[in-house]
């Protein structure tokens, strides 16, 4: 029979604990490697988390980007469209007879 106070476990005075080192030894080496596991695991997801971010982020940059880029040329395009229809026009005036 046992019964426990606080943090303490009280055994019965006619039963007795065999203590072993080699037990205590493995369960202790058993708790540190899930602990040391489970907060490898903890860091994992937070390293995971923080890159999908940056990649997010990196993702819209690039994004952005590619949208001011493609803009930035149709006007461009637009605005040699259009002094090319104004040469056409100046040209298309003049007379080229000699």
């Amino acid at each position: 029979m046992t019964s426990v106070s606080g943090n303490t476990k009280r055994y019965a005075l006619t039963s007795y604990r065999k203590f072993s080192f080699k037990d205590n030894n493995a369960a202790w080496k058993a708790r540190r490697q899930a602990s040391n596991e489970r907060f490898y695991s903890a860091q994992y997801t937070a390293a995971n988390i923080y890159n999908v971010g940056n990649l997010k982020a990196a993702g819209q940059v690039q994004l952005t980007m590619q949208q001011m880029t493609a803009r930035f040329q149709q006007e461009l395009s637009a605005k040699a469209e259009e002094r090319a229809s104004k040469l056409d026009e100046l040209y298309g005036g003049l007379d080229k007879t000699v």
